[in-house]
């Protein structure tokens, strides 16, 4: 099958495979991992990526793959002015030009609406839920942003989503009606490294990897809960991942203002490679306070790599990707969550039951080659052209 994949995309996985000088695309998780587990497994592959570092349409070949590089617009208030008009009548002209048997098209904005203009069948994955995001965020440019996601999830060939929450929201709040498939984002299991951290957790060491700082992933709630927990285990240390996360950055300084930086380590943001293998050497468990995802790679990440893992009860598809792998608490509880983070610091026989039944969930549920093969499966059920 010729796969046409459309979306921001990371090219790290895909580096070996294309020429050694590539402009810098607009880049996103999990696509690249995927595309390259596609051709492994045999398919021949188109990537659409925008870039602002081209001003025409420029195509680089590889080995079974090519990369089509479609211009962005350098500002993004521009974009968003004519919600993004030229990306994405340069991204289905490039579509047409040379063409795959069908496009998977990854978020349902500008380069969803792109693969369903261009004629191709356009197979839409969903992997946030845009109006929640929109009205979480409360700005004028993620209700227009978003808003373009009313069209893709509506005239697309067949659309999926990353969780059950996600497409409960694609259901109930954009009207969609048809069926939605459920493919859930994946993870290399043999990329994975494996969980270090000595067992006798006498200093026991806790990681979040978020995001950006502000109320929706909602930091402030697992610093006071970490302060609340060195109370009882005076040597426990915080490792503090994630843009706006740095020693510098707003999660600093408002940790600095509340007196709450004993024992946190603000590491920001690394390259993920290197935040994979500082957690599983360093951490005994993963703590994600976020109050909502769409999914939560690193929670299915540490799952794979033998953490166990304190997520949000009511964290949107959270709770549904840690499953037994470690325990949902209420993540608005400073108290609550200082509770579970001490049972879990106290008990090394339950952090290796979770640890182990997480591992066991990674590998059933989100192992990327299965997520593979599942999407080709769609594509061929849908009516793809073989």
């Amino acid at each position: 099958m010729h796969i046409g994949l459309a979306g921001p995309v990371d090219l790290t996985p895909l580096q070996h495979l294309l020429p050694a000088r590539l402009p810098a695309v607009y880049s996103g998780p999990c696509t690249g991992w995927l595309a390259r587990t596609w051709l492994e497994q045999g398919h021949r592959l188109t990537v659409y990526a925008l870039s602002g570092a081209v001003t025409g349409r420029q195509v680089y070949r590889g080995k079974g793959i090519d990369l089509v590089v479609v211009p962005q617009r350098p500002r993004a208030r521009h974009r968003l002015k004519d919600l993004f008009r030229a990306e994405r009548r340069g991204l289905a002209a490039a579509m047409r030009a040379l063409p795959a048997d069908l496009v998977s098209a990854h978020w349902t904005y500008e380069f969803a609406l792109a693969a369903i203009a261009s004629g191709l069948p356009s197979f839409v994955t969903a992997h946030d839920t845009p109006l929640r995001y929109a009205w979480e965020m409360r700005s004028a440019y993620r209700w227009l942003r978003h808003s373009m996601a009313l069209p893709a999830v509506h005239r697309a060939t067949a659309l999926s989503a990353n969780s059950p929450y996600t497409a409960q929201h694609l259901h109930r709040v954009l009207g969609v009606r048809r069926p939605i498939e459920v493919i859930p984002n994946g993870v290399r299991m043999e990329h994975l490294p494996s969980a270090t951290a000595p067992p006798d957790a006498a200093a026991p060491v806790f990681a979040t990897a978020v995001q950006g700082w502000g109320p929706l992933k909602n930091t402030p709630t697992l610093l006071r809960a970490f302060a609340l927990l060195r109370d009882e285990l005076p040597h426990a240390r915080l490792l503090l991942c994630g843009d706006g996360h740095d020693a510098r950055g707003p999660a600093r300084q408002w940790a600095a203002a509340h007196a709450l930086t004993a024992g946190v380590e603000f590491a920001g943001p690394l390259a993920h490679d290197t935040l994979l293998r500082r957690i599983a050497a360093e951490a005994h468990v993963l703590v994600h306070p976020s109050r909502i995802e769409s999914f939560s790679m690193i929670t299915a990440e540490a799952m794979g790599m033998g953490l166990p893992v304190i997520v949000g009860e009511r964290s949107g598809a959270v709770p549904w990707v840690a499953g037994d792998g470690g325990l949902a608490v209420d993540i608005d509880s400073p108290r609550t969550l200082a509770d579970a983070m001490s049972r879990l610091a106290r008990d090394p026989q339950l952090r290796a039951r979770l640890a182990t039944a997480g591992r066991h969930r990674t590998a059933g549920r989100f192992e990327l080659r299965d997520v593979a093969a599942a999407y080709t499966c769609w594509f061929t059920t849908k009516g793809s052209r073989p």
